[in-house]
């Protein structure tokens, strides 16, 4: 008995010590593959292969040496055999449809695989198997038609719409691809932001849009209560441009499903982005009829305003309308009262007596009332303080407006609005002629999270740096200094004369394409838009090395654009400032500008 049990052990431990040396020869194998000795490898994979414990891990190893070394023949005879032994494993034939790829015999490829394809079994983990198979050896589009079958064979027209999506891309198959999307969205409508994200990564041109318009609708009059696809047609018209087609099928979505006016509102909101002011004041009077209990009442209340605000800002009409302005934002504020919701009306309705109606006193008056709003955050507080700030600026208190700037600075420090608190108090010191504090703090700025603000410090940082001499009297930018800060009070008047001041007492002074800048600033203010763009353009031609070039040139842009309504001349100095001056802060606005002038798809 002893000796039985000796004998079994020991073939148990040989067993196993071969078994383990042979799985030594497969990591070795595979590091003789991987450094190109293919000839080496496949003397250990073909061993490996003739034994049947190892047949199945050593035959991918196998395959892939014997089309390294081009022995086709030795493969085919191999995988037919394989094929034969094993008929049902549809995975087998992958291996003969490379090897007929890699002959050049596309023929026999294409016959293999329709074999395939015509035995693939009803099981969607197999049917993933064999295309992922195909993944392996780059023929993606081999791996599509499986998909594409395995659809039909399990009886499911939204099997795969995953794998087939992002095969169609690799592909850039837009056609294929588009219609799968559609089908996706149509089924699965929670996946319609997907889907709208990969039409804008796969289309290019308005002509890619209209096509998918023309296949929504079509959709649509076979699948009438589809309410995804109606969605996505509605996108699909602001892609085009065509804003009004948007407006009605959003008001008809909302229509037949009772909404709330959420889509409303936010087409209201890109409306409003793209410029088209007309359509979004309608999609806001849609909100507004649906009644005072609606969410979005207050809100499109507001957004109105401020639609007629900018459209009022962008003519430059806003002195000629303040008194309109003001009556409206009244209304709002008597309407809804005082709180966190109206607090843009309490803000812009301040902005409008002071700064155009001269109401200084009534102005102050509400933006001190606007601090006892009720759970107002540090944020909101500071706005209303920012506010507060400016007023006393234009009521000649510069030194209570930098005590508001410094709080706003303290309580909300490393955030935008406390940058921008900190950025108007250093102007406030560089309009007091203290320019090295001023210089100090506007250094600090230009790291600013706020590029915006950034800009702006490194622009009034640069002008210190190059008038500024301590071993002078600075006369020169001194008097520029309290010019600006009589532009910044609206004398526009006193601004021009302290401006021509400087030119006059120092004829050769640095400070020519600064003066310049302010003065097209000044007559741009006064509405005088002939004038001012004739300043610019004297700034353009004059310094074409001054730091303002960018600013002058598309700020001509915004004059024609806005004020003039002159596109053509708008569009020219847009595309002046995208080509020579690409890092420009207002490169990324005057490239949009562009396109919508130009009539692209954004």
């Amino acid at each position: 008995m002893k000796k039985i049990l000796l004998s079994i052990l020991s073939i148990l431990y040989i067993s196993l010590n071969v078994f383990s040396q042979d799985n030594e020869n497969i990591v070795y194998a595979q590091q003789l593959f991987g450094n190109g000795e293919y000839e080496k490898a496949k003397k250990i994979y073909e061993r490996l292969y003739q034994n049947k414990n190892f047949k199945e891990i050593a035959y991918d190893g196998y395959m892939n040496t014997l089309f390294k070394l081009k022995e086709y023949d030795l493969a085919e005879k191999v995988i037919k055999k394989e094929i034969k032994d094993d008929s049902g494993n549809q995975n087998l034939k992958v291996y003969l449809i490379q090897l007929y790829i890699e002959k050049g015999d596309k023929p026999n490829a294409d016959k293999t695989l329709n074999d395939l394809l015509g035995k693939l079994p009803p099981n969607n983990f197999s049917i993933s198997q064999i295309a992922n198979n195909f993944y392996r050896i780059n023929q993606y589009e081999y791996a599509a038609k499986v998909f594409i079958q395995g659809r039909k064979v399990i009886n499911s027209n939204n099997a795969f719409s995953f794998e087939l999506i992002n095969l169609y891309k690799y592909l850039q198959q837009k056609d294929f691809l588009t219609q799968e999307l559609i089908n996706l969205v149509e089924t699965q409508p929670e996946y319609l932001p997907s889907v709208k994200s990969n039409f804008s990564r796969a289309y290019q041109s308005n002509e890619d849009y209209q096509i998918l318009k023309s296949l929504l609708i079509k959709r649509l009059q076979k699948n009438t209560d589809n309410l995804a696809l109606s969605e996505l047609l509605a996108w699909t018209y602001i892609q085009i441009k065509e804003f009004n087609l948007a407006l009605i099928q959003t008001i008809s979505i909302d229509k037949r499903t009772d909404g709330n006016g959420a889509l409303l509102f936010q087409l209201a909101a890109i409306l409003k982005d793209e410029y088209q002011y007309a359509y979004a004041q309608k999609a806001y009077e849609q909100l507004i009829l649906k009644g005072k209990n609606n969410p979005y009442y207050i809100s499109a209340q507001i957004e109105l305003l401020k639609i007629k605000q900018e459209q009022a800002n962008n003519k430059g009409s806003i002195g000629l309308e303040a008194a309109a302005l003001e009556t409206a934002y009244e209304a709002v504020l008597t309407e809804f009262g005082y709180n966190q919701r109206t607090l843009f009306a309490v803000l812009e309705l301040a902005k409008v007596k002071a700064n155009y109606l001269n109401k200084l006193p009534a102005a102050e008056k509400l933006l001190l009332d606007a601090l006892n709003i009720p759970r107002l955050n540090p944020n909101e507080l500071a706005e209303v303080k920012l506010e507060l700030a400016d007023v006393n600026i234009l009521n000649n208190n510069p030194w209570e407006a930098s005590l508001l700037y410094g709080q706003i600075e303290k309580s909300l420090p490393n955030t935008v609005l406390g940058q921008e608190a900190k950025f108007r108090n250093a102007k406030i010191a560089f309009y007091n002629a203290d320019f090295k504090w001023a210089k100090a703090q506007l250094d600090v700025l230009k790291a600013s999270t706020s590029q915006l603000i950034a800009n702006d410090a490194l622009d009034l940082s640069l002008l210190i740096q190059e008038h500024f001499d301590e071993d002078s009297s600075n006369n020169a930018l001194k008097t520029y200094a309290k010019a600006e800060f009589l532009r910044e009070q609206h004398l526009h008047e006193q601004a021009l004369s302290k401006l021509d001041s400087v030119l006059k007492a120092y004829p050769n002074t640095d400070l020519a394409d600064d003066i310049l800048l302010s003065k097209a600033k000044i007559y741009e203010a006064k509405r005088d838009y002939k004038q001012a763009i004739s300043y610019y353009e004297k700034l353009c031609n004059d310094f074409s090395n001054s730091i303002w070039i960018d600013d002058a040139i598309y700020n001509i842009g915004i004059i024609y654009q806005d004020k003039i309504q002159n596109n053509q001349s708008a569009s020219l100095y847009y595309e002046k400032l995208i080509k020579d001056h690409p890092g420009s802060i207002y490169t990324i606005d005057a490239r949009k500008r562009f396109r919508l002038l130009r009539g692209d798809s954004l």
